[in-house]
């Protein structure tokens, strides 16, 4: 009778490396009789965590977004058909953003239901939050200095940027805690950064578009080209500072003052992009096109090419962290293929559409645990191990593996059907 033995291909390796040792006696213990021996058995599938941190980030910022439709927001002064028109235009620079996003983190991609979590923060938690402190602050000044316009340009150049980079920046930090196993690279902080960063751009855009939205004015289109065409990577990429440091901080430094220090250091760089492209709005008037042009655009490039170089990296690095896989049997190349080469990727995901959408999802979450294991163990090999980390890793693998049954069972019995469906045809034909 052929046994079957649990824990993926790696298995009978591991086994017939114990077999080959002699474990009569193992720290002054003697090996088991035959009869009390641990049997092969199916053991019982871990249940799954339930999400309570995104649970608790999405139901408090759907109440601060439900309070800004309210209080700033409000369909009664503006009018529902304004509300929803503008909402379809800060979709626009929203779909930008977020398309660039998906692309760096395409790799090893983040869990949905983190990145969705975070985007309600920014668009809920931090916009309200920010909008308070702001119009708070900005009386203040209106009430020192007596200009309302100087008020406001003083406002969005000092205050806005320690505001909401604050506030935004918040959001990352709590998941970058609670869910520091998630974190293995700096597109990883970039990322949950940038979501955050488009949760806030978005409701800010509506807020900006509906004051303005006046069809004898050409206000809505000049505040579009600004925010939407112009600036829509603002908040991203200013907020993408307090990401790296987050991420440098729980990956690369050891020491408490020294984790403070990168985060702080970045979390004023993240202050400073946005203080740039505000003060440059607010008071330097027609020069801001030749700031614009030769300062903010520039530097939005390297920021740009600098991450897809990060993100191109990342394949790399999961090719090299699951070598080890690999020799002990638990992968065989053609799998590491499979998740480090576009290509490989999409043939794999085709193939497995076969066995119908079970199937396919399948694979992909097979595929996006491979991406993890192989960027955790090459973290890992480079810094040292994590308790933490080891755990989550098992968890994964022992995922993965079920994965892999999954697909190769729904696909068998696809291939199966198709065999059957085939030779009924071919006894048509014949008669």
């Amino acid at each position: 009778m052929n046994t079957t033995h649990w824990g993926g291909p790696g298995e009978d390796y591991r086994l017939k490396k114990i077999s080959s040792v002699n474990v009569d006696m193992v720290n002054g213990m003697s090996a088991p009789a035959p009869d009390d021996a641990a049997p092969v058995w199916q053991t019982p599938k871990a249940r799954h965590s339930f999400p309570w941190l995104e649970v608790i980030i999405t139901t408090v910022s759907t109440i601060g977004f439900i309070a800004l439709v309210i209080f700033w927001l409000s369909p009664a002064s503006s009018g529902v058909v304004s509300l929803v028109r503008t909402s379809l235009l800060a979709l626009l620079p929203l779909l930008i953003v977020v398309s660039f996003i998906l692309f760096i983190d395409r790799w090893e991609p983040e869990p949905w239901k983190t990145k969705g979590a975070l985007f309600l923060w920014g668009a809920g938690v931090a916009t309200i939050s920010a909008g308070i402190l702001n119009t708070a602050l900005q009386e203040n000044i209106v009430l020192s200095i007596g200009d309302v316009n100087q008020s406001n340009a003083l406002a969005a150049t000092f205050i806005a940027p320690l505001i909401e980079e604050t506030l935004k920046g918040l959001g990352v930090l709590i998941v970058v805690i609670v869910r520091r196993t998630n974190i293995n690279s700096i597109i990883d902080g970039v990322v949950y950064a940038g979501f955050s960063a488009c949760g806030f751009m978005f409701a800010e855009d509506i807020l900006y578009f509906v004051r303005v939205d006046d069809p004898a004015d050409s206000g809505l289109l000049f505040t579009f080209i600004m925010r939407g065409i112009a600036s829509p990577f603002v908040h991203a990429m200013a907020t993408s500072m307090t990401g790296i440091g987050l991420a440098l901080a729980l990956i690369k430094f050891k020491r408490g003052w020294s984790k403070t220090g990168i985060v702080l250091v970045f979390w004023f760089f993240a202050m400073v992009v946005h203080f740039v492209w505000n003060g440059t709005a607010s008071f330097l008037g027609r020069y801001f096109v030749l700031i614009y042009l030769g300062i903010e655009m520039p530097a939005f490039v390297v920021w740009a090419v600098t991450l897809i170089i990060l993100s191109r990296k990342e394949a790399e690095k999961i090719r090299v962290g699951l070598v080890p896989y690999v020799r002990t049997g638990w992968l065989i190349p053609g799998e590491v293929t499979m998740a480090t080469d576009r290509r490989a990727r999409r043939a794999a995901l085709k193939w497995a559409r076969s066995g119908g959408r079970e199937a396919k999802r399948a694979m992909r979450s097979f595929l996006v645990n491979l991406a993890s294991l192989g960027m955790d163990q090459r973290l890992m090999a480079k810094h040292g191990p994590d308790r933490a980390r080891i755990d989550n890793d098992e968890r994964m693998l022992a995922e993965a593996v079920e994965n892999r049954r999954e697909f190769l069972r729904l696909t068998s019995i696809a291939e199966q059907q198709q065999d059957v469906t085939d030779a009924v045809s071919r006894l048509a034909q014949a008669r």
